[in-house]
């Protein structure tokens, strides 16, 4: 579980490809050079776009737009007009459903019509977050005319519009349960069990000396005991469901109603670390379209936590098992779900699982972005551990339960034909040597 929260204060699919160059597009410019220099103070960028959309009979690649996030020099560019943008850094339903029926245009985009040039503009996010979250832009501008377009194809400017079934409506791609697994180990820190390189020590707990989560919460100081016993369902008001990630099908948290739950949870956590500036906002706002779109295409199951009254999601936990491991890889959860103890309940309930489970022997919550989340992790038992592969066993198989992968894929098929060939050959060979 990469950052804890504070506890208080498509139709269409597109191949894997498809996506993540689309994927890249998208963030590339904010992350290129670390954190975007935009104004800390007066919440304006400026964005060199064309004057006006172009028309759809012209060549996208001529009509690329020149963007850059930056102060204003009041300076232009001959490929169109300097316009200073005001972004409104404080987070609304309406900007935040903007901002994801734009995404979800640039998803949907592969590149492959050169001809639709209003195409490749949905692949820029310093555009999204003008888009979205831009105070000022002209009607007439590009930024205004693509998010309109975005939000009537998603039906979000007629009254009425918006409704549950929407908000909970899957976007995500079928991905093949053997892609989902390899989607999950830069997550789950493969670089370094695999010999590649070091990646930051991950907080470890061992749950071979336990024989229940009682056990382990009476090892814990007073106040954690107290945490947790305001972190439960009754008190917080609050369920959860498990939903396993089925290899062939559309992950159960690639919606919008998961969707802010990340961005909520990026930009919270941002404001904290950095402040509130929009140089952290629109970075917590690129930062949260990555996670979203990483958690969606890995393995493993998710915890999903709703508000009991309304049914509304308000955060999930995706969790994977691997060899005797169980790795907490991510937790996210709106601004309401923060105060309601709903990481402190996914960790016990984590730690409960794994206790009980005869294949597991470590929890693992990774790694911490800050020394801060570090130090309450250790708070409840969890080691930060530099060499943590030597402690977390992650050299066996995914775990899954049972009939989770049953719908597969002809890359799933190809890869366990190429496993199988590899084993046969490698049985021949140790025959031979046998022999000899």
């Amino acid at each position: 579980m990469e950052y804890p929260p504070q506890s208080k204060s498509k139709a269409t699919t597109m191949d894997p490809k498809s996506i993540l160059r689309a994927l890249c597009t998208l963030s590339l410019s904010i992350h290129a050079k670390g954190f975007v220099q935009v104004p800390r103070c007066s919440g304006s960028i400026t964005l060199v776009v064309p004057s006006s959309a172009p028309t759809p009979t012209t060549n996208g690649a001529s009509h690329r737009p020149l963007l850059r996030l930056a102060v204003d020099d009041g300076q232009s560019s001959s490929s169109g007009e300097s316009i200073t943008v005001t972004i409104n850094t404080t987070l609304s339903e309406d900007n935040t459903r903007s901002l994801f029926a734009w995404i979800k245009c640039a998803f949907n985009y592969d590149g492959s019509d050169t001809d639709d040039v209003y195409a490749y503009y949905y692949n820029n996010i310093e555009l999204a977050i003008a888009a979205a979250f831009g105070n000022n832009l002209p009607r007439e501008s590009l930024p205004r005319k693509l998010l309109d377009m975005a939000m009537k194809k998603e039906g979000l400017i007629m009254t009425g519009g918006v409704n549950g079934e929407w908000e909970e409506r899957l976007i995500g791609d079928a991905i093949g349960r053997r892609d989902r697994e390899s989607a999950s180990m830069g997550a789950m820190g493969a670089a370094q069990w695999s010999g590649r390189w070091m990646t930051r020590p991950h907080s470890l707990l061992n749950v071979r000396g336990f024989d229940s989560v009682d056990d382990w919460i009476q090892t814990l100081p007073r106040g954690c005991k107290r945490t947790l016993k305001r972190a439960t369902p009754e008190s917080q008001n609050f369920t959860v469901v498990d939903k396993p990630i089925k290899g062939g099908q559309a992950a159960p948290h690639s919606s919008y109603a998961h969707f802010r739950c990340v961005v909520q949870h990026e930009v919270r956590l941002l404001s904290n670390m950095y402040g509130s500036s929009p140089n952290a906002f629109v970075n917590a706002l690129a930062e949260a379209i990555s996670r979203f779109m990483g958690t969606t295409r890995m393995a493993g199951n998710v915890r999903e936590y709703r508000d009991s009254n309304t049914g509304r999601v308000i955060g999930f936990a995706h969790e994977v098992a691997k060899g005797r491991t169980l790795r907490g890889q991510w937790f996210y959860c709106d601004d309401d779900a923060a105060t309601r103890y709903v990481w402190f309940h996914s960790v016990s309930d984590l730690v409960r699982r794994a206790i009980e489970d005869d294949r597991i022997d470590v929890v693992d919550l990774g790694p911490s972005g800050s020394d801060a989340f570090t130090e309450l992790k250790t708070k409840y038992g969890f080691k930060s551990v530099v060499d943590w592969p030597a402690a977390a066993d992650y050299s066996g198989d995914f775990i899954y339960e049972e009939h989770q992968n049953e719908v597969e894929t002809m890359g799933d098929e190809m890869i366990r034909m190429v496993e199988v060939l590899t084993k046969r050959q490698a049985n021949r060979e140790a025959k031979r040597d046998d022999k000899d």
